[in-house]
């Protein structure tokens, strides 16, 4: 209980600071969501595979020296005798949902934003991001595929948030109900690519970025 109220007292505290330093210009080129960077930023994701429901998949996240998070594993498609399960081979990471306060959960306002920039250095396999809002139905996810230009090398990958995908348990919904990018609550990546073998990720950041020149910016210059 004395953990909620602080963490109420904190939140009220950011909101009334964002209310003293309100901006005319609310254009911003960078939101910082999350990074991996040293061993306590652990902490903060979940790692999940099929092994959880019985398979033979395996997945990690760790720190590399070169301080980066590395999510790494072997994915199998092998099915358990468990005849319940019907479904193996994927793995994924997710931020923690952050504990919440009388102001409700801690989320990320995206909607000033045009992409989604993650900093990874990958390998040829497939992967998704992952973006889970504070909306209706918990379940429900949005997704889109993580194209790698330069596998084995770092790279920055833009994705509008236009493009993300509404999902529900694997399937792609019929009705695409907009994102609600004002409460972003989780981001993750998953490899589902239905092939067996070893996969590897490295991750050094996720952030919200603007591509470009504050367009307030232009119009002063043009009033000059």
């Amino acid at each position: 209980m004395l953990g909620f109220v602080r963490r109420s007292i904190n939140a009220l505290g950011v909101e009334a600071a964002k209310v003293v330093k309100m901006d005319h210009s609310p254009w911003q080129r960078e939101l910082p969501l999350v990074s991996i960077k040293k061993q306590e930023d652990l902490k903060d994701w979940l790692v999940g595979c099929d092994k959880d429901i019985g398979g033979f998949s395996e997945a990690h996240l760790d720190i590399t020296k070169n301080g980066t998070g590395r999510f790494h594993g072997q994915l199998s498609l092998d099915l358990p005798e468990d005849e319940g399960v019907e479904k193996s081979g994927y793995a994924g990471i997710r931020t923690k949902t952050r504990p919440g306060s009388i102001f409700g959960t801690p989320v990320w306002d995206t909607s000033l934003f045009e992409y989604l920039s993650l900093r990874v250095k990958g390998d040829e396999r497939k992967y998704f991001v992952n973006l889970q809002t504070d909306g209706f139905i918990p379940t429900d996810l949005y997704q889109h595929r993580l194209f790698l230009k330069t596998p084995g090398e770092w790279e920055t990958v833009l994705i509008p948030f236009k493009d993300f995908i509404l999902t529900n348990q694997g399937f792609i919904q019929e009705d695409q109900i907009e994102m609600y990018r004002e409460r972003v609550k989780n981001v993750g990546v998953s490899i589902i690519d239905r092939k067996s073998g070893p996969f590897e990720l490295e991750i050094e950041s996720i952030s919200a970025v603007n591509v470009g020149q504050d367009p307030n910016a232009r119009e002063e210059e043009d009033d000059h």
